[in-house]
């Protein structure tokens, strides 16, 4: 699993690929801490290269969400393959979650257009 990161205005968009599961989860959670320590309040994860989420990655996301409101921040989720749309789906996160199918169409969310 790997992440980059880019800041578009005030928005930190996070690229996640690969697998996000027990293996990986700890080097997400880093990832995730470092960005509320450095008090980024929107967050934006983009899963347009994310192969398999596992319960630990979920609960990674779970976790973060969280952080970011105790910051009055937010996370929002966008490009989920069908397969990782079923995940959240099954698990009800999609009801927890704002997802997007576009990162144009999460960003517009956090502008306010």
């Amino acid at each position: 699993m790997q992440v980059r990161q880019k800041v578009k205005n005030d928005v930190l968009i996070c690229y996640i690929s690969g697998e996000v599961n027990i293996d990986t989860v700890a080097d997400l959670k880093k990832v995730f801490r470092e960005l509320v320590e450095q008090n980024h309040r929107k967050v934006l994860l983009n899963f347009s290269d994310v192969e398999y989420i596992d319960s630990a990655g979920l609960a990674s996301l779970i976790d973060l969400s969280k952080q970011l409101k105790n910051i009055q921040g937010s996370v929002f989720l966008c490009s989920f393959s069908p397969k990782i749309m079923s995940v959240f789906g099954i698990t009800k996160l999609d009801r927890m979650f704002k997802i997007y199918e576009t990162e144009n169409e999460a960003l517009q969310e956090f502008y306010g257009y």
